[in-house]
């Protein structure tokens, strides 16, 4: 990528600061007052729109509040998601497995979160992260997308590409340029059409993969 650690390190603290500018409002997607909820929202918002998913949850956080709840989930009740029934045994699942080894309570470190079903290292590290205010990078497909464009990472995997990461951003940070990147790349960074020519970050932006 041609540049030293440290020149990363300083590029990063700019584009964190100059995204914050531009995004003071950047916050995870889902809706969520504990650790429960969001791990349900987070295993029905694979490959589902977040709004929609907000939607859902709107309801069923006011139905099912406890792992003994959730182990007995209606698949009925969250229809409305793509692949609901998948979802739903995925969501049983893991309650079940908070019920046996974690005593009802979502788990706060990555191997014991790693532990239960429909749970991967994106899903987990977003889980440290948000509620539990700990410095982990979950990579969606906005972290990784951005992340390659910015040059911070030449991978595709979403594990390499965390490793990147992880020594250039600040740990206090860390929480925060997920949910700035997740915004710009909704925003200003799009899959198709980005739209550099407005971007609050061009300057510091080599613009990898990107013929605008």
């Amino acid at each position: 990528m041609g540049r030293t650690l440290a020149q990363q390190k300083t590029r990063v603290k700019k584009l964190i600061a100059a995204l914050r500018k531009a995004h003071p409002e950047a916050r995870l997607a889902l809706n969520f007052s504990n650790p429960l909820e969001l791990l349900v929202a987070l295993i029905l918002a694979a490959q589902a729109r977040d709004d929609l998913v907000n939607s859902v949850t709107a309801d069923l956080f006011q139905k099912y509040r406890t792992a003994a709840d959730w182990a007995k989930l209606d698949e009925n009740d969250v229809r409305r998601v793509n692949f609901y029934r998948n979802k739903a045994k995925a969501i049983r699942a893991a309650a079940a497995r908070l019920l046996e080894q974690f005593g009802g309570r979502v788990p706060d470190n990555l191997a014991d979160l790693l532990s239960l079903p429909g749970v991967g290292r994106k899903t987990a590290n977003i889980i440290l992260g948000n509620a539990f205010g700990q410095p982990a990078i979950g990579v969606d497909t906005h972290v990784l997308r951005l992340s390659q464009r910015l040059g911070l990472t030449k991978h595709t995997d979403p594990d390499k590409v965390e490793a990147d990461l992880t020594p250039l951003v600040p740990a206090r940070d860390a929480v925060a340029f997920c949910h700035l990147l997740q915004f710009h790349g909704r925003r200003v960074c799009t899959a198709q059409n980005p739209d550099c020519p407005h971007c609050p970050v061009a300057r510091l932006c080599p613009r990898i993969g990107v013929s605008a």
